[in-house]
């Protein structure tokens, strides 16, 4: 049996005693109200866990409540509204949280828009080099063009022994400008010679929008008693066995970076090249060393070695012709602005056929584009009669977004309604600015620079 001290100090034993039981009834209460807090804090998680997996249609109906809002598919477990407040009429901006795992960033533009319209916009206004998205907008801005939207656009490479710093290798008309278009190979990056590679998109006087394999129909016709006829396989592009005979011109850049190619330098003849092009010229120099300087009034036509030894004595300096260009589709010729990628993805609205071939092979039925067959971070652009979209897909960040493959992206976007696509460059490239800034989660955690841009902006007045 307890008893109570007594004698001496016994007060100080009982107050001592007494704050002790007040401490322990103090913590006491103070862990029970931890304990409940997390406890309703774990109910929490896993009622909204249970929802987001039972039923995500609770979460679209939350996510799509204007007046924008329509039916979207199950495999979409939210959408986000980026940006509502700053959204200029015909434009809209939104984020989509795919089953699979990953965030799809969506810039959209109504087509019948009159204060909108779609652009491109070549990084440093030239072939050679790279410029992030970021940067072509501050340098558009103070030539009072506004940009809303823009995404990465053609493949390219990044760099070589050469010298150069970066080109595209994809096709690229800017304003009406013929600026690049490559030989068709079946090569990552480039457009295969198949349905599946008809993945040039471009935009008429009249606002049609093609979607097309685009293929230059050049000829350099010499004055002279045979009238010999030199096919030109390419704009813009690397001269080698691939695309033997090459133009160009002053927005290629300074030099034409070639080695040991027969070149002649065009003059006194019209300049920009267009889908639809006649001119005269005369050759003022020749050079069997290759690396020549473009001027800034003419064109370097190269020829590779092998080939350019046959047209030394046909060609010759005050040699006179004929130069003309004739894009096929005939379409093309009025093409404004034109961007390509590499692949097809939607076709009227359907899933490309060889994609799905593609993808229930895992990337076996074209070897040369495995890497569509794995998720990485990709790019895009598609249409439907009503709409523009320029798309970025987060990848490569394990909890947040892995990426998809390109079958992923075909069947998504025909899922969104997307009538025809195209992929565009991917991987640490994939980048969508919007409305002032960088708005997805490029790969490197930087923003990368690209070759080319496709983008809406505001129309000038």
């Amino acid at each position: 049996m307890e008893t109570e001290p007594t004698g001496p100090g016994s007060e100080t034993v009982v107050i001592a005693k007494t704050a002790k039981n007040k401490m322990t009834k103090e913590n006491r209460s103070h862990l029970t109200r931890l304990i409940t807090v997390c406890l309703l804090v774990l109910i929490l998680v896993v009622v909204l866990s249970a929802l987001r997996g039972v039923d995500h249609i609770f979460f679209r109906s939350i996510a799509a409540t204007d007046k924008f809002s329509e039916t979207l598919p199950d495999t979409v477990r939210q959408r986000d509204e980026l940006n509502r407040k700053r959204w200029p009429s015909g434009f809209r901006l939104h984020r989509y949280w795919w089953v699979g795992g990953a965030a799809v960033y969506v810039a959209e533009m109504d087509r019948s828009a009159t204060n909108l319209q779609f652009d491109i916009e070549l990084a440093n206004t030239q072939i050679i080099g790279r410029e992030t998205i970021t940067d072509a907008t501050r340098r558009l801005i103070k030539r009072d063009i506004l940009p809303l939207a823009g995404v990465n656009g053609s493949f390219g490479i990044r760099g070589d022994s050469y010298g150069r710093g970066g080109m595209t290798f994809n096709l690229h008309i800017q304003d009406g400008e013929l600026v690049s278009i490559p030989i068709a190979r079946d090569r990552w990056g480039y457009s295969p010679p198949s349905p599946w590679g008809e993945t040039s998109f471009g935009v008429t006087p009249d606002g049609e929008f093609l979607l097309d394999r685009v293929e230059l129909n050049g000829e350099l016709h010499i004055d002279n008693g045979s009238r010999d006829v030199l096919p030109i396989n390419a704009i813009n592009q690397i001269c080698d066995s691939y695309a033997p005979v090459v133009l160009y011109t002053p927005r290629f850049g300074r030099r034409t970076l070639t080695r040991r190619a027969y070149e002649f330098t065009l003059k006194k003849l019209e300049l920009p090249l267009t889908g639809k092009y006649t001119s005269r010229f005369v050759v003022t120099h020749v050079n069997r060393r290759g690396d020549s300087v473009i001027p800034s009034d003419g064109v370097v036509l190269a020829i590779e070695p092998r080939a350019g030894r046959d047209w030394l004595g046909t060609i010759n300096e005050s040699t006179t012709g004929r130069l003309e260009i004739a894009l096929t589709p005939k379409k093309w010729q009025q093409v404004q602005q034109g961007v390509g990628g590499n692949l097809r993805l939607v076709r009227d609205g359907e899933v490309e056929p060889e994609l799905l071939a593609f993808g229930r092979s895992r990337g076996r039925t074209a070897y040369a584009h495995q890497n569509g067959a794995s998720r990485h971070p990709r790019s895009a652009l598609g249409f439907n009669d009503e709409k523009l979209f320029l798309i970025a897909i987060d990848g490569r960040h394990p909890g947040y977004s892995m990426g998809m493959t390109l079958y992923d992206m075909g069947r998504f976007f025909s899922e969104l309604g997307i009538k025809h696509a195209i992929n565009f460059d991917g991987g640490s490239s994939s980048t969508l600015w919007a409305l002032g800034k960088v708005v997805n989660s490029p790969a490197h955690g930087y923003e990368r620079r690209i070759f080319n841009i496709a983008m809406i902006r505001a129309k000038e007045r």
